[in-house]
């Protein structure tokens, strides 16, 4: 009888503290860091970052500095539609900035960003950074309240110069 009476006031706090521990992010699936052409998972989404570019300009926009374009596949693992947020990603640089995206093609419409189960959607988000600046990761987010995946941003390697073909010895 005692065990019943003082039962009911632990099973009560039982229930406030496993949704505040949910909603604090301690049940989220969150992939450890990947590269460039490698998936990551945060939540609901599986994320894939093939290319990232420089443009001065991005869609009919002009860069305060340089944008940096990211090619990003983005595909729902859940069961229900989920909303891409474009201003929850993160790009990070060597200093330990941090850039929020500022455009997105396809355009930022709630319509276009909801992605229904079992779907992907290849998307350029586009970040307005110092030009010069080093970029080393891109921080992806199912939700601006997610942990987020973090991918390394491997710098593309310079071409190098092609060696001149060497003339063709004289034939005697």
């Amino acid at each position: 009888m005692f065990f019943g009476c003082a039962g009911r006031p632990a099973a009560l706090l039982i229930v406030p503290v496993a949704v505040l521990l949910a909603s604090c992010g301690l049940f989220h699936t969150t992939s450890a860091p990947a590269g460039t052409g490698q998936e990551v998972l945060d939540g609901k989404f599986a994320f894939i970052v093939s290319q990232v570019d420089t443009s001065p300009t991005f869609g009919h926009a002009r860069a305060h500095g340089v944008y940096a374009i990211v090619s990003t596949a983005v595909r729902n693992v859940g069961t229900e539609a989920q909303f891409f947020d474009m201003a929850a990603q993160r790009l990070k640089d060597s200093a330990g900035r941090a850039y929020s995206a500022s455009s997105m093609e396809p355009p930022f419409l709630e319509e276009v960003n909801t992605i229904n189960p079992g779907l992907q959607v290849s998307v350029k988000l586009a970040f307005d950074v110092p030009p010069g600046v080093r970029l080393t990761q891109i921080v992806l987010h199912e939700s601006a309240s997610s942990h987020g995946a973090p991918v390394k941003l491997t710098p593309s390697p310079s071409p190098s110069p092609s060696p001149s073909p060497s003339p063709a010895p004289p034939r005697g």
